[in-house]
């Protein structure tokens, strides 16, 4: 079943075009990750379809029958609703059924022989019971409890709730009003690794369709069926999950880069030809080219994956073998211990992933670290020779009035523009960005020249909380390899396992109060440490017979079937592979309306292929 359709949408904001053209459509089992830049029109993508935002023009379609969920970034709340009240008001339409339970009863109770009473409490029964209102408050119960809060919290006003317990908040009151079509900004924010990975299991198990943004390229590997890139205000479609978009988005990137190389060639050979000839005996010819070039739809230079920056900082100096040495410390507020009996080593050159539910004590330990804080009891030693270079996003101190150039030239003056710049760019700082004022960033591009002027200050020791926030899918990247060349120490808060599985190389797990060393990176510790268990319920959004539902595994299906889908699988990918070198031949790249009419002839091959790919995978359940 189609959930929602759109085509050609357009959105614009005081002339910066949003959306231009985006066209795509959501049915049963989609879970479609929606990627793109900051500024690509994600956000306004999601609140169209929600019912927030009107477009300037094109066209949306959502059945009256579909009930939406839209989870924004922001949430604001108001009045006196306890957690687990605000939660089951997800389930307005059941609350309502329930209040009219009430209301059927107490008529009864005056005339309990009323057909018409009697025939309402029946319907309103069957279908109460048919989507277990019942359980209304256990289920509610289930999905914050999955999302990290405890019971003892349930009691308290929402209003109350720091903003990351109000935004999980708010995404439990999604899950729970169990929808037609969930669209969700950002879902992952603020979630603690036991909460990403429950929203993954009930994200996997939901009989609807799911349009969600984030930049957690984990999370997106283990719940995305497809991935739609938001590039210039339209949507590129990838199937399959985020390893597969990788590969696939940069073949893309190849032939887009050949094709707009191949034009550029074209225009100058072009221009050439009417400089020489435009006051000639093929004046006519001149003119006629230079006509041609005016009307040439220009084919947009491909977003650049950036250079590798030449400049590498190293630690100022060489510390100690032992950077951090911790025996039976403890430390506690009134007398409640936070972390207790920590007992561990930190060498030189290790790569440290601090892991732990959200409250479990991990900033607390950071400070002990960073001597923020002293030990009630025990001792936590620093190494010799050691410089500490502290991130905390809380504690950021740039100069709101000052550039990139000039915050790192303020500590490297021995350097001249091109180095620094080459050092900017590892950080996604290029071109006129650099002379931009800081005031005028993004709190996510603001997060990033704080970490560029941390590792320009030469620390040798390099202690990071949660640096991962605000970043999206390329700065996460920038960062990644700028830690990777970075010779010293790293200890690293984090909650994307994606990061941690390509940064860490130990992992200290802060479990009841004390720190578990795992050496390998993520996966390898949970690897040890997670029991399989059950995916839970997030329910039928109508009935159990959805159309579009996968089906179960272990269900005898037709091989014949399988075969012929596999068959034309591999005539599309044959059909795509041949239209790319169509493209690139020089036949093509001569022709600009038969290169845009082959284009889009591969781009729909590609959704058609995505398509093959959904159904094979329902058949064969995987």
């Amino acid at each position: 079943m189609i959930l929602a359709s759109f085509s050609s949408i357009y959105k614009d904001y005081s002339g910066n075009q949003a959306l231009a053209g985006a066209s795509g459509a959501i049915k049963n089992g989609d879970r479609i990750a929606l990627l793109g830049i900051n500024g690509s029109g994600k956000t306004t993508l999601l609140e169209t379809l929600a019912g927030h935002l009107e477009c300037d023009s094109g066209m949306v379609e959502i059945p009256n029958a579909v009930k939406k969920s839209y989870l924004p970034q922001i949430i604001e709340v108001s009045g006196s609703l306890t957690l687990l009240d605000y939660a089951i008001g997800g389930m307005h339409t059941l609350l309502d059924i329930r209040n009219r339970l009430d209301e059927v009863h107490l008529l009864l109770s005056q005339s309990p022989d009323d057909p018409f009473l009697l025939r309402e409490l029946g319907n309103l029964q069957r279908v109460f019971e048919g989507a277990e209102g019942y359980n209304i408050e256990s289920r509610a119960a289930e999905v914050l409890r999955g999302l990290g809060f405890r019971d003892s919290e349930f009691i308290m006003k929402v209003i109350e709730l720091s903003g990351g317990q109000r935004n999980r908040a708010a995404l439990a009151r999604a899950l729970v009003s169990i929808p037609d079509l969930l669209l969700l900004d950002e879902p992952t924010n603020h979630l603690d690794i036991s909460g990403l990975e429950y929203l993954e299991s009930y994200m996997r198990s939901f009989a609807g369709g799911i349009l969600y943004v984030s930049h957690d390229r984990a999370f997106i590997q283990q719940t995305a069926t497809s991935i739609w890139e938001m590039v210039n205000g339209r949507i590129i479609p990838f199937p399959g999950g985020y390893d597969n978009y990788v590969v696939e988005r940069e073949k893309r990137l190849e032939i887009m880069n050949k094709t707009y190389v191949a034009q550029q060639e074209f225009i100058a050979k072009t221009q050439d030809f009417i400089r020489r000839n435009i006051a000639g005996q093929k004046t006519r010819q001149a003119q006629s080219r230079r006509k041609m070039l005016s009307k040439l739809e220009r084919v947009e230079r491909p977003p650049s994956t950036g250079d590798t920056a030449s400049l590498r900082f190293s630690s100022a100096e060489r510390s100690a073998r032992i950077v951090v040495q911790s025996r039976q410390a403890e430390f506690a507020y009134d007398s409640a211990p936070i972390v207790r009996d920590l007992n561990f080593e930190i060498e030189r050159g290790d790569r440290i992933g601090l892991v732990g539910p959200n409250g479990s004590g991990k900033t607390t330990l950071i400070k002990l670290i960073t001597g923020q804080l002293d030990p009630n009891r025990g001792r936590i030693e620093l190494g010799k020779r050691l410089t500490i270079g502290y991130y905390d996003q809380l504690t950021e101190d740039l100069n709101p009035e000052s550039t990139p150039l000039a915050t790192i030239w303020e500590i490297k003056p021995e350097l001249n523009e091109g180095q620094i710049r080459s050092y900017l760019g590892k950080f996604l700082f290029r071109g006129e960005d650099v002379f931009r004022r800081i005031d005028t960033f993004s709190g996510g591009e603001q997060s990033r020249l704080a970490l560029a002027r941390l590792i320009a200050t030469s620390p040798n020791f390099l202690v990071l909380d949660e640096p991962t926030n605000h970043l999206d899918i390329q700065s996460r990247e920038a960062l990644e390899e700028a830690l990777a060349e970075f010779d010293g120490t790293i200890l690293c808060v984090s909650h994307d396992r994606y990061f941690l599985d390509h940064f860490a190389e130990k992992i200290f797990a802060l479990e009841d109060g004390t720190v578990r060393v795992s050496l390998g990176n993520f996966t390898d510790y949970r690897e040890r440490t997670q029991p399989e268990s059950e995916p839970p319920k997030s329910g039928p959004a109508k009935s159990e017979t959805r159309e579009g539902r996968p089906k179960e595994r272990g269900r005898r299906v037709n091989p014949l079937r399988i075969q012929k889908l596999n068959n034309e699988i591999s005539q599309v990918e044959k059909e795509i592979i041949v239209i790319e070198e169509t493209i690139k031949s020089d036949a093509a790249s001569a022709d600009w309306q038969k290169l845009a009419k082959l284009l889009n002839e591969r781009d729909q091959l590609y959704i058609r292929l995505e398509q093959l790919y959904v159904r094979l995978g329902e058949l064969t359940g995987s």
